[in-house]
């Protein structure tokens, strides 16, 4: 019997809790986080690359790029690392060892954050890469 006069207390207090939240949804933008549905394997890699075939540091520092065995929605083209990311030698260490060894990664990013490197590419802004298998 406790525990039903506590619930009206408490789904009261809650309410408000979800009526803010719901107004506060509305008027944030939030980065849609996307995957593909299973692992994948990493299909080329590179540091962005000028057409002269050296590489372009200039370029927000140069950033790692890699495309994948199947994509996720908004990232047709693949994936990209900030070189200023604060885990950016860890992530590009992990797509490389994936790619170099032929194992399966689960990816997933930002697909509201597309590189600007690529005008006609969709290449999304990788939150985490880990090798599975």
């Amino acid at each position: 019997m406790i525990a039903s006069n506590i619930f009206p207390s408490v789904f009261r207090k809650g309410g408000a809790l979800v009526a803010c939240a719901c107004f506060f949804a509305s008027t944030c933008a939030y980065a849609d986080i996307v995957s593909p549905s299973a692992s994948v394997t990493i299909t080329q890699s590179y540091a962005y690359v000028a057409k002269t075939g050296v590489a372009y540091t200039n370029f927000d520092g140069g950033d790692f790029v890699f495309s994948t065995s199947a994509s996720a929605p908004g990232c047709a083209s693949g994936w990209y690392i900030k070189a200023a990311d604060p885990g950016y030698k860890v992530a590009v260490a992990t797509a490389l060892t994936a790619q170099a060894g032929g194992n399966y990664v689960a990816v997933y990013g930002d697909n509201t954050d597309l590189w600007a490197g690529s005008p006609s590419g969709q290449y999304c802004h990788v939150q985490t890469i880990g090798i599975t298998s």
